[in-house]
């Protein structure tokens, strides 16, 4: 092969498929593969300083030290010089060295060169950590400016300051506020009853024979039920319109929720889709909502919310249709892309003429129109005289992970059917035991309460689980008379659905009350250890004692816990049974009566006597020793449960 025809022929041995490849593409790429392997195999600026140097100084018009030959390089290891040296030809200037502190430290790799290459020039590297690099002076050196690069490495020597969590929350919630919000097209939903009311020439005119339909239906068959959703709407309307603004979306998206459940959080489907939207539990685990044997959070109205807005916007941002996002929330994104691909258009209006959409999302869009298009303007249709809830008020609170609602209730005065009402996510009798704390919302006047009782609810309402083993004549209630613990509580944790315990051989008992250092998993609990922990829950209303009045305290409260009459509570007291008690007043406990007839209980605390005990709850030594068969010179064990007799 000659020289001439080698750029010819070469291409069909290389390319024997193809055939000849043209002179000037088979250049290019000869010269792209000599310009590769030059990259490759060429010297590395920074570790091949003989050809060319790497600047840590790219804005100096100086050089560094290691940029001169190889036989000057040992000078970096002397002491540094008193003066810097400028090496032009033959001649040498001097000028006094900047402020020792002022000048760059570098490690020899830092400088560019790896330790290697040090070595290889007979450098002992291991002896040194630092080296100080000595630089030539410009002519003119300017005086005012100053080394950015020493700017940096002064205010690294600057310690950083650590921030609380509070100050971390602050800070983002200061980010998030100030992070524009964009609003999403919210037209369609405006202009809806206007659209309608053009018919033919509207926007809705694919639509509007379904619209009439249900216009119709919401005004005659279904106009019980649909009375009672406009009523509904004026609880939860507003917090769900604020929900969703924060997420940019159109505040009439609230009436999915009203064709959706007629904003009950305790709405079921047939298809198990639960809660005021009405989200599956695959989609609501996707969108954060918790849904286990403790909570559905897809009955919580606030969480529950959120979780639709978020998913209603990543729907438009698919379809960009307020339409095919609506269908989409109904029948799946799925099953809308199908449907658009296979009929190759996005009208809605045109889709519902064909038979691949469900019968009900078909439906989905006009109702949800003409529920709007009643709700804005009850009084034209007939529904005038709805009266509206009031707009939910609440506070909220953070409590530990299972704790005990009745217990919480009994602290902070509520009704424990109260709490879960507030609550409708919660499906037992205690907030979940998988979370390390919990926002439980109140009513509102009673999250300070809460707040300062919280200490109280951390030792009192702290649910803990016991393993029992079911014994001979044991039966659901005298389990429940023992720990304290409803009998519907014992069936539900343990799935038992009629009232024996045949076949059964433990049970899970959940119990309040014990301290962290009792509540030990793996520990043993007796069951004088039980007793204690329930006696401790009502300790400081004990017989004789004295009560400081806290905000929300009320007679019948005081007395309910103590096990007195209110009577007998305000006659202690000098007062009247209607007096409104004052946060901080000191109420007198009375000499408390068990409905049982067998008297209060005292445990034993070190340096208790027989007598001492006697005459705190006004008996005497004999009725008091004779009541627990003793002696009454007999010593006290520490931690021994006394019975106190009644009084005669």
């Amino acid at each position: 092969m000659t020289c001439r025809k080698l750029l010819t022929k070469l291409g069909t041995y290389n390319f024997p498929a193809g055939g000849d490849v043209g002179r000037k593409k088979l250049g290019i790429i000869l010269a792209g593969v000599t310009i590769f392997g030059s990259i490759l195999t060429g010297p590395v600026p920074g570790f091949a300083a003989e050809r060319e140097f790497f600047s840590a100084f790219p804005d100096m018009e100086i050089l560094p030290a290691y940029a001169s030959p190889v036989s000057d390089q040992f000078s970096l290891l002397k002491p540094p010089p008193t003066a810097i040296s400028s090496q032009d030809s033959d001649t040498t200037e001097t000028m006094p060295l900047r402020n020792p502190e002022e000048i760059p430290v570098f490690s020899p790799v830092l400088a560019g060169m790896d330790a290697s290459v040090w070595g290889a020039r007979g450098a002992d590297v291991s002896s040194v950590e630092e080296v100080v690099i000595p630089f030539a002076a410009s002519p003119e050196p300017p005086p005012a400016e100053e080394d950015p690069f020493l700017v940096v490495l002064r205010e690294e020597k600057e310690p950083d300051l650590v921030l609380s969590q509070q100050d971390v929350e602050l800070l983002v919630e200061r980010n998030r506020d100030a992070e524009p919000v964009v609003g999403l097209d919210a037209e369609f939903f405006a202009n809806a009853p206007e659209e309608i009311e053009k018919g033919a020439d509207g926007s809705h005119a694919g639509l509007k024979r379904r619209i009439d339909k249900f216009i119709r239906y919401f005004q005659t068959r279904g106009r019980a039920r649909f009375e009672i959703w406009l009523s509904r709407s004026g609880k939860y309307s507003d917090m769900m319109r604020g929900i969703l603004a924060e997420y940019g979306m159109p505040g009439d998206l609230v009436y999915l929720a009203l064709i959706e459940s007629g904003f009950s959080p305790k709405a079921y489907s047939v298809a198990r889709a639960a809660g005021p939207w009405q989200f599956i539990a695959g989609t609501g685990r996707r969108y954060g909502l918790q849904v286990d044997w403790w909570a559905d959070e897809r009955r919580d109205y606030e969480k529950s919310t959120h979780a639709a807005a978020a998913y209603l916007r990543d729907l438009y941002g698919i379809f960009d249709s307020w339409p095919l996002a609506a269908a989409a929330y109904n029948a799946g994104e799925n099953r809308i892309k199908r449907a658009v691909t296979r009929y190759k258009t996005e009208d809605f209006a045109r889709l519902i003429r064909y038979r691949y959409l469900p019968r009900e999302t078909k439906n989905y869009v006009p109702k949800m129109l003409a529920a709007l298009t009643i709700a804005k303007d009850p009084e034209r249709y007939g529904f005038g005289n709805v009266q509206y809830e009031d707009p939910l008020a609440f506070d909220k609170v953070v409590i530990p992970g299972g704790t005990d609602l009745a217990t919480m209730g009994s602290i902070i005065g509520l009704p424990a059917e109260s709490l879960r009402e507030w609550n409708p996510e919660l499906k037992r009798f205690c907030t979940p035991p998988n979370t390390e704390t919990y926002q439980i919302r109140l009513p509102q006047g009673f999250g300070p309460i809460a707040a300062e009782r919280l200490d109280e609810i951390r030792s009192e309402a702290k649910v803990t689980f016991l393993r029992h083993k079911v014994r001979k004549k044991e039966t659901l209630a005298s389990l429940a008379k023992k720990y304290r613990t409803p009998v519907s509580t014992l069936k539900e944790m343990n799935g038992i659905r009629r009232n024996s315990l045949r076949r059964i051989s433990s049970l899970i008992i959940p119990v309040a009350g014990l301290s962290e250092e009792e509540a030990v998993p793996g520990k043993r609990v007796s069951p004088d250890k039980l007793r204690l922990a329930h006696m401790r829950v009502n300790e400081r209303y004990r017989r004789g004692q004295k009560v400081r009045v806290r905000r929300g305290d009320t007679l019948w409260r005081i007395a309910r816990k103590a096990g007195v009459s209110v009577k007998s509570l305000a006659r202690a007291n000098r007062m009247k049974t209607t007096s409104v008690l004052r946060a901080g007043r000191i109420i007198r406990i009375p000499g408390a009566i068990s409905s049982s007839g067998k008297g209060s209980r005292h445990v034993v605390r070190r340096g208790d006597t027989l007598w001492k005990i006697a005459r705190k709850y006004g008996v005497s030594v004999k009725q008091l020793a004779r009541r627990n068969r003793m002696r009454s010179g007999q010593t006290l064990r520490t931690g021994r449960v006394l019975q106190i007799p009644t009084e005669s």
